[in-house]
């Protein structure tokens, strides 16, 4: 695998994401259970109000059938690369872009509203919006004012998507690390992100068979980590898995899932956003931005109480 154009992984990049303090755990569980209401079809943009779904038999329902649905039509043809490709997207950001400093709680959201979004534009017949992910990032930073740099945990991140929603890069112009979020306080920018809010669907827990399930039924979740694989090389399902294991507290996305051809073994898909330093496999041509995990891989990134950098969530984004 070539190292041409991929970033040196400094520690600010490595070290974005914070821990809560359990003040702050508890202030976030509070308000997920005094806003949550049942499963629906939130993403039609019903209205601005803020917007956290429960996990019920609804929900469990609804991802059973979208899973099935994606089962019958080619999973593979539901991989969001492969989507945004199919749906004719030419977003300036293109389908993933590199973090510059330490914003990977941002770029993580980023990557799992995408693909929650392209699942959704194949359902309903309407193009994703191109978020711009460092205006509310730099908002839940600074909790609900604007203040940019490094270092965030999902809390804040989830529950700032979920009230200002998020905003558009149409608005904002191409990723830069931050230096176009000046005109945040836009009153029309302002109501553009408000039409594409986040729908938050808190995990109860970590776990692999819930990651798995909500996947497959084309729905990105945003996670936290104090390991991650910073290399890859491809196994007897001729896919890309782990090989070198780096320790820092990391944002990343899972964003599909499927099972080895050869084995059997389910994997789930993890997209990170220090560029394409993983290989290819028999489902990515030429390097990718992430690989695929299995259940032990999964074990080692959920060990060691991954929610102390914030509950994970499935990033449902309304379709503006």
């Amino acid at each position: 695998m070539s190292n041409e154009n991929l970033p040196e992984l400094t520690e600010e990049m490595c070290n974005g994401l914070l821990e809560c303090t359990a003040d702050e755990l508890a202030d976030h569980e509070e308000w997920v259970h005094s806003t949550s209401v049942p499963f629906t079809f939130h993403w039609e943009d019903a209205d601005d109000s803020v917007k956290i779904c429960h996990w019920d038999d609804n929900r469990e329902a609804f991802i059973a059938q979208r899973a099935a649905l994606i089962d019958a039509e080619g999973r593979n043809r539901h991989l969001p690369w492969n989507l945004y490709k199919s749906l004719g997207l030419n977003w300036l950001d293109g389908y993933n872009f590199i973090q510059r400093i330490g914003n990977c709680a941002g770029h993580s959201h980023k990557n799992a509203g995408k693909t929650s979004s392209l699942s959704n534009a194949m359902r309903s017949g309407r193009q994703p919006r191109e978020i711009a992910l460092c205006v509310t990032y730099g908002i839940a930073r600074g909790n609900g004012t604007m203040r940019m740099g490094s270092g965030l945990n999902l809390n804040p991140m989830s529950r700032w998507a979920a009230t200002v929603g998020n905003f558009w890069t149409s608005d904002f112009g191409r990723y830069n690390g931050g230096r176009n979020v000046g005109q945040w306080r836009n009153p029309t920018f302002r109501q553009h992100a408000l039409r594409t809010q986040s729908i938050i669907v808190p995990l109860p827990a970590p776990s692999f068979d819930f990651v798995y399930r909500a996947c497959a039924a084309g729905f990105g979740i945003n996670m936290g980590t104090h390991i991650f694989p910073t290399s890859a090389r491809v196994n007897s399902d001729n896919l890309a898995v782990p090989r070198d294991w780096r320790r820092g507290n990391h944002a990343m996305a899972f964003l599909a899932s499927h099972k080895g051809v050869t084995t059997g073994r389910p994997y789930v898909y993890l997209e990170n956003s220090h560029g394409a330093r993983y290989v290819a496999d028999s489902l990515h041509q030429g390097n990718q931005h992430g690989l695929h995990i299995d259940e032990e891989a999964f074990r080692q990134m959920a060990s060691n109480n991954p929610f102390r950098f914030g509950t994970w969530y499935v990033n449902l984004m309304e379709m503006g």
